[in-house]
């Protein structure tokens, strides 16, 4: 009888921890949405860092102003009435509206917004199909990974659409049905905030694929039907944007850049030469795989390899890894962690109304004294430089790839910025190789060719010690973000 009764109140305390896990469970969501959404509000400066920023808010402007999106190029002089798109048009005017009504706290509270919703979304999705640890590991994995990425861009407002459509598909095919046709608004809005809705388009011929191979041999044909009239409506609703399919054309232009891509920071591949955390992600991953026996389907495997293997050739890809690889393996995840006690047969006790209520308005008054305590502006941004270029009225400026950003803000004609599919890769090769003196005497042909009367670079700019040293150029300002260098004859130069 005490062996029994020790037995009894063994079984009764695991019970009760396992009910206690449960207590956490409805709070998951929220709290890993709490967590980005505070991590990002207390780097402000981190998520405005890059110049890009500039540039969409000013486009976002542009087409209120205008009541219109641009065609050509409105903001350089080397491509200035060139044909060019934005297709993150609408994430623009969102960020523009931002700005306007909090000034650089909008932005970055947008950004965060999105985040924090993508990992809510995230973490409620897959709690359907894990357990509390394994959703803990993968969304704080996720939050590590994309950390590299967050900045006040329109790729971050697409995030709660890209976990909503990844989930809807792999759902889909798990069910043997197709998804249903109300997420087509989605992709339709994904079209109109961001250019990499050609993903979304991309993941439906796998999903689909894997349908159509799990079918019955009598269904396969129906399946097919199916999936392939929801590609095609899916295909037509990304096109219901200002622009119609040239939309989609742009990442073919992004593609078509070739090598040069991997000059371009966030389009580099994985260094593997130091330690970082997107190497420890997947190294983790690998070991728990390897110690574990965790088995995917052949179609999955190829799936979340291709996705790892863009991530590790362009870190870009790392959002992908982090909000739409976890649907790929929880399926297969869920079944293999499997026990009589999985947290599907447990009663999980709901989060009271009015408890998470006063933590949302808790995380709204912490983000408000944050943001109010904290200094907002952009960092690294030339606007000494910027000022010094207006009192020489300089006309032509050759400017750091950087920069371009910041002077688009300011209404000052960009040589080169980060538009790359709008230079193309003739001009960005030439470029580079030229500021980096590759090519010396190309360098000093470029500043002829579009007649410059000013230069503004980052100290570090190989291109500066050569100004430095040649009699036709004058160093005019210098300090810890930029150098302008001024043409001692730039008034005979312009005519």
């Amino acid at each position: 009888m005490p062996l029994g009764n020790n037995s009894l109140q063994a079984d009764t305390e695991v019970s009760a921890a396992a009910m206690r896990r449960d207590h956490l469970r409805p709070w998951l969501p929220f709290t890993f949405a709490a967590t980005a959404y505070l991590t990002l509000i207390t780097r402000i400066g981190s998520l405005l860092r890059d110049s890009d920023i500039h540039w969409h808010i000013v486009v976002g402007q542009w087409i209120v102003d205008h009541r219109a999106v641009p065609h050509v190029d409105p903001f350089s002089f080397t491509m200035h009435g060139t044909p060019w798109i934005t297709s993150g048009w609408l994430s623009e005017v969102l960020f523009f509206a931002a700005f306007k009504c909090a000034g650089w706290a909008g932005p970055a509270i947008l950004t965060a917004l999105s985040a924090s919703a993508a990992f809510y979304l995230l973490t409620q999705l897959l709690l359907k199909k894990l357990p509390n640890v394994p959703v803990m590991v993968l969304v704080g994995a996720g939050l590590t990974l994309t950390a590299f990425h967050m900045l006040a861009r329109p790729h971050i407002l697409i995030f709660p659409l890209m976990v909503l459509w990844a989930s809807a598909l792999v759902a889909a095919s798990d069910e043997q049905r197709t998804p249903s046709l109300a997420y087509l608004v989605l992709i339709t809005l994904w079209a109109n905030l961001h250019g990499s809705f050609t993903l979304g388009l991309a993941l439906i011929a796998p999903f689909a694929l894997e349908a159509i191979w799990n079918a019955d041999r009598s269904a396969r044909a129906t399946t097919a039907l199916r999936w392939l009239r929801f590609g095609l409506l899916a295909l037509a609703a990304a096109c219901l944007t200002p622009y119609g399919p040239e939309s989609i054309l742009v990442t073919f232009r992004v593609l078509k850049l070739g090598p040069v891509l991997s000059t371009i920071g966030e389009w580099r591949a994985l260094d593997f030469g130091t330690a970082n955390p997107i190497t420890i992600c997947f190294l983790g991953g690998a070991a728990y795989v390897l110690y574990s026996g965790l088995r995917l389907p052949p179609l999955r495997i190829a799936m979340l390899l291709a996705v790892v293997y863009q991530t590790l050739a362009h870190v870009r890809y790392v959002d992908v890894c982090a909000l739409v690889a976890p649907f790929f393996i929880a399926g297969p995840l869920g079944q293999h962690l499997a026990r009589p006690e999985a947290p599907h047969g447990r009663k999980v006790v709901p989060a009271s109304r009015t408890a998470l209520t006063a933590a949302i308005a808790a995380v709204l008054l912490a983000s408000g004294v944050i943001v109010a305590a904290k200094d907002n502006a952009p960092p690294r941004v030339p606007r000494a430089a910027v000022e010094k270029l207006r009192e020489l009225k300089a006309e032509r400026t050759f400017n750091d790839y950087y920069f371009g950003g910041y002077l688009i803000a300011q209404g000052i004609p960009t040589f080169i910025d980060s538009r790359a599919e709008l230079y193309g890769p003739e001009f960005l090769n030439r470029y580079l190789r030229a500021v980096s003196l590759d090519d010396l005497a190309d360098f000093v042909k470029l500043l002829d060719e579009y007649r410059i009367d000013a230069t503004l670079l980052f100290p570090s700019t190989q291109a500066v010690a050569l100004l430095d040293r040649l009699p036709e150029w004058e160093r005019a300002h210098a300090d810890d973000v930029a150098v302008v260098h001024v043409w001692r004859g730039r008034e005979g130069r312009m005519r």
